[in-house]
């Protein structure tokens, strides 16, 4: 017995001797020491890491750490931005002092700008990258709807979200030009140096993405500068052994916003009111009828139809699939991609009609081939290879058609379907026949095929030992060919109307309109080529603590439209120029660069056709200064730039300088009553017409704290002249207003702003690593001279005022009584004014409400500001990001036919529910009543922009969200694969904003919701 108790005291001893001595090897050792660069200056927060736990330290003001050990044989990890990573093996030392060396990538890190790279450090113009992993973490079709809110300088606007036709609008630093239309404010976007769709390419396989913003960085484009430069590269292959990877997603989509509109009952209860307001003798529809619409009991004589849930799905879908394969050794390296994107859109489909469009389907393929060959070890030669292939496939009516149907067509009209299951509607008029659901899946489809083709050959040989060193000549050929073919099939969907009951019960019918036959139709609708050369020599070297560096080189662009329908147009389109940089680097510490373009363009005439473009930039970092301390600011840079660029966006038509003579227009006006001759000169006095110039001038400073954190900030101005209009000034005596009113370069905008971004990159002790960014861009434009004439009223002139800004009546309430009415200013819209109805100001006091009360109201529609901000982390095997995107200073109007109840040319218009719940309605409380009230007729007086339309259209989305995991490498270890990431992201998350009534990003009119998508997928390493 007592033999058995000692045993057990003795193995309990044992057992806490063992457990104590394995715990003083374990926790009892303690290292300290110091952190220090190569140049013994101490190191403020490195972070030092016990490999295999979570056990770590920062290194204090001192550069000092101290570390209490928990694990046999330790092993310390030091790791701080912008130096190499660097492990120690602890052993029995308990001081260990650890110099670490700068990471040589960060210093020579290099930036894209125009025809080359550059160090980072030695950049003097305003040059901005987007985060492409940021990017690529956005589902999105198109390239351009993942840069909403990434990039200082950049504003976006996505108007549809249409499969296929839903890129957004680019504007790079704001709009400085009155030619406001489609492509003529639109930047110059390169894809590996040559002009070219962003939205075909393939987010998966874009290397880098750059915006040059500044005279500096574009004055190299000369007359293609004006509007700011993109510049896309896509990825090539590195030396090792072959990597395979694949990457496959999915999506659901569903529309963001759609407008809401009242209900059938509503709607009958508001022509009710219109009627009482009007003073008319009768009422449209009796208590009894008004509740048959509400309570569905006679659906077919009595509908009560929400267009929208009939026309559209809740949902849709989206999948896009990725497998790239890239590798290489000392002599060649390769990069392979093949991609594909399937997405359907939101309209509904009609099975009985298998027609396969489903309500509108885009698929695209990528593929991509670049190749870097090293001939010699002088010759280098790069080969690309792209094709993209879309397949489009639409309903037979145009999305715009849709949209306009349902705002026209009212939910008591008529039901979507007949009892015999005939398309419903009734009458002659387009509306009547107009089913919108009819439209939508009941008129064929449109097939649509879309080719591109892209080559690029590219060489550089070095010439530093056959001649000097640093010098090198290079040269680029691409050749890109486009090609549109479209496949139409129409037929006209048969119309039945029910108008009654048979004494016996059963549904009388009306046919309106028989089904028609299915047409057929090829049609090649748009083919054409491109080619561009250019040919450069180089120089750069370094004498000491001198770097220089030069560039001039040669190119030259043709573009020819193979299938237009106009021998002008069929004629090539050229472009030609001159490029050169000089560039001067003392020490790291002052820098200089000089650029210009000498451009021509043969939209000009002879002796006017080359522009010369030049631009100076000059930097300072001080903080490479001896006297400097990096410490805490380890960067300081300030620099400044001016120069000149240009754009010949000038015109959609060609060689305006050259007179032409239209015999089809209706000769020559002198005067109301006074045309003479037929057939008219056009574009004359086109022989003086040169491109807009824009003079810009930009100060930056980029600063970084702690090796951390990093601020940029750029302020700008610019004023854009020669801007081509449409004289507005010339007499009617000469006889060319309005038919063949000539150009002239009399436009005049200034522009300003400023931008910024700042980022944060930051790793802690316990492994959690985290960013933090955000980006602001404030662009506002004045119109200087646009020729118009001075207008009577001095608060209606144009000059000082915003471009696409609106021109509007202000509202100063809604009429109360009829005494109010009778002491205000009278209107000369309308004569008959009532109480609800809107009270004008009267601008000039002149006692008449008229035209000449319009001003200039709100902010563009174009936003002034747009920004964002976000950040990412990752822990162990866990990662996630999200980023927010907003504009401001954006305004938009509500007027459309759902605010102007029966009003406008079809009575039957949609109401919006807006309207209906905040209207002023007779004899009740409308103290909060924001609409006037509803007449039985065209109320000119109301419906027309004023203030009480306008809205503020900021917001701020949670435009994408992603979390991933990437499974242990133990288990792919057993797989024998790389590397396995799961994730789900999505875009368009969250929306904040005041206009409620529609997505802030669209326009009233626009006739296709954005979506919000929810996306599933994984990437897969072999």
């Amino acid at each position: 017995m007592k033999n058995r108790h000692f045993k057990k005291m003795f193995l309990v001893t044992l057992m806490c001797m063992g457990n104590m001595l394995l715990s003083l090897a374990q926790s009892g050792q303690k290292v300290t020491g110091r952190v220090m660069d190569t140049k013994n200056e101490l190191l403020i927060g490195v972070n030092v890491m016990e490999v295999g736990t979570t056990n770590g330290a920062v290194t204090d003001i001192n550069g000092t750490y101290t570390i209490h050990l928990t694990t046999q044989n330790p092993v310390l990890r030091f790791t701080y931005v912008g130096f190499k990573q660097k492990e120690v093996q602890v052993g029995k030392e308990s001081i260990i002092d650890v110099f670490l060396e700068e990471e040589t990538e960060a210093l020579d890190e290099v930036v894209v700008v125009g025809y080359g790279t550059q160090k980072k450090v030695s950049v003097t113009g305003a040059v901005s990258n987007a985060e492409v992993k940021q990017l690529q973490a956005v589902p999105a079709a198109s390239l351009s709807n993942a840069l909403s809110g990434t990039i200082p300088g950049i504003i976006t606007r996505q108007s549809s979200g249409e499969p296929g036709f839903d890129g957004a609008a680019l504007y790079i630093r704001g709009m400085a030009t009155l030619n406001t239309g489609s492509g003529f404010t639109t930047p110059l976007i390169l894809v590996d140096g040559v002009e070219r769709d962003i939205n075909v390419v393939n987010i998966q396989e874009v290397e880098s993405f750059t915006i040059l913003k500044d005279a500096s960085a574009t004055a190299v484009y000369g007359v293609q500068g004006a509007n700011g430069v993109i510049l896309i590269t896509t990825r090539k292959g590195v030396q090792g052994k072959p990597k395979v990877t694949y990457r496959g997603e999915y999506a659901t989509l569903q529309g963001l916003r759609f407008p809401q509109y009242i209900e059938a009952y509503e709607f009958a209860t508001l022509m009710n009111e219109a009627a009482f307001n009007s003073n008319l003798s009768s009422l449209p529809w009796s208590d009894e009828e008004i509740q048959k619409f509400k309570d569905g009991s006679d659906p077919y004589l009595y509908p009560n139809v929400n267009w929208i849930d009939e026309v559209f799905e809740k949902e849709t879908w989206q999948s896009t699939h990725n497998l790239n394969v890239s590798g290489g050794n000392e002599i060649a390296r390769y990069y392979i991609n093949l991609g594909y994107i399937g997405k359907d859109g939101l309209y509904k489909e009609d099975k009985s009609y298998d027609w396969g469009t489903n309500g509108g389907k885009f698929r695209r393929y990528n593929l991509r081939s670049n190749v870097d060959v090293n001939v010699t070890k002088e010759l280098t030669v790069e080969l690309g290879l792209a094709t993209t292939i879309q397949n489009r496939s639409y309903q037979g009516t145009s999305a715009g058609a849709i949209w306009s149907a349902i705002r026209q067509t009212s939910p008591l009209i008529y039901p979507v379907r007949n009892p015999d299951g005939s398309i419903a509607g009734g009458g002659t008029t387009a509306y009547l026949i107009g089913n919108p659901y009819g439209l939508a899946t009941q008129t064929g489809y449109t097939q649509m095929y879309i080719g591109n083709n892209q080559g690029n050959l590219a060489a550089r040989w070095d010439l530093s030992k056959l001649v000097t060193q640093g010098l090198s000549i290079s040269g680029k050929f691409a050749f890109d060919h486009y090609y549109k073919n479209e496949v139409a099939r129409r037929q006209a969907f048969g119309v039945k109307q029910v108008t009654g009951r048979d004494a016996d019960g059963e549904y009388i019918y009306r046919i309106w309109r028989e089904p028609g036959t299915m047409g057929y139709s090829i049609d090649i609708q748009d083919s054409n080529y491109s080619m561009y050369w250019e040919g450069a020599l180089n120089y750069a070297r370094k004498f000491g603590l001198h770097d220089m560096a030069a560039m001039l080189l040669v190119n030259r662009k043709e573009y020819k439209n193979l299938t237009a329908n106009s021998s002008i147009n069929n004629l090539p389109n050229r472009h030609q120029g001159l490029v050169g940089r000089f560039s001067y680097n003392y020490g790291n510490r002052y820098l200089s660069e000089f650029n210009f373009g000498y451009n021509g363009s043969e939209q000009f005439p002879k002796g006017k056709r080359y522009g010369f473009f030049p631009s100076l930039s000059l930097g300072w970092v001080v903080s490479s200064e001896e006297f400097w301390n990096p410490e805490v600011v380890n960067n300081l840079k300030i620099r400044g730039s001016m120069g000149k660029v240009g754009s010949d966006l000038v015109s959609g038509d060609r060689f305006l300088y050259v007179t032409a003579v239209n015999t089809n227009a209706t000769g020559y006006w002198y005067g109301p009553g006074q045309t003479w001759l037929s057939g008219i000169e056009e574009k004359k006095f086109g022989v003086d017409l040169v491109w807009e110039t824009s003079t810009k001038y930009n100060a930056g400073l980029d600063i970084g704290l702690f090796n951390k954190f990093s601020f940029q900030f750029d302020a700008f101005k610019e004023r854009r002249e020669n801007i081509l209009l449409k004289r507005a000034q010339l007499p009617a005596l000469i006889g060319l207003v309005p038919h063949g009113t000539p150009y002239g370069n009399v436009g005049i905008v200034d522009n300003k702003g400023f931008d910024a971004a700042i980022e944060l990159k930051n790793s802690t002790s316990y492994g959690l690593t985290y960013s933090l960014r955000g980006n602001f861009t404030f662009a506002r434009n004045k119109i200087i001279e646009d020729d118009t004439p001075t207008p009577a009223e001095p608060y209606q002139q144009t000059r000082g005022t915003s471009l696409t800004q609106a021109f509007a009546l202000v509202a100063v309430g809604l009429f109360k009584d009829q005494e109010e009415i009778d002491n205000w200013a009278k209107s000369e819209f309308q004569t008959t004014i009532i109480p609800g109805d809107i009270k004008y100001k009267d601008m000039n006091e002149d006692g008449v409400i008229n035209e000449k009360d319009r001003v200039f109201i709100g902010h563009p529609q174009i936003p002034e500001i747009m920004y964002g901000f976000g950040g990412g982390l990752a822990y162990k095997n866990f990662d996630a990001s999200m980023h927010f995107s907003g504009v401001a200073n954006r305004s938009t109007f509500l007027t459309a036919a759902g605010m102007y109840p029966f009003s406008l040319e079809y009575p039957n218009y949609n109401v919006l529910r807006e309207y209906y719940d905040n209207r002023w309605i007779p004899g009740a409380d409308n103290s909060k009543a924001k609409y006037p009230t509803v007449i039985a007729a065209n109320n000119v007086h109301n419906n027309r922009n004023s203030t009480i339309y306008m809205r503020d259209a900021s917001y701020l989305k949670l435009k994408n969200a992603e979390i991933g995991y990437t499974l242990p490498k133990e288990l792919m270890r057993t797989l024998q694969i790389e590397g396995i990431r799961v994730f789900v992201n999505g875009s368009n998350l969250l929306t904040f904003d005041k206009l409620k009534v529609i997505d802030p990003e669209q326009n009233i009119g626009d006739p296709y919701p954005l979506q919000r998508t929810i996306n599933f997928g994984t990437q897969i390493n072999f």
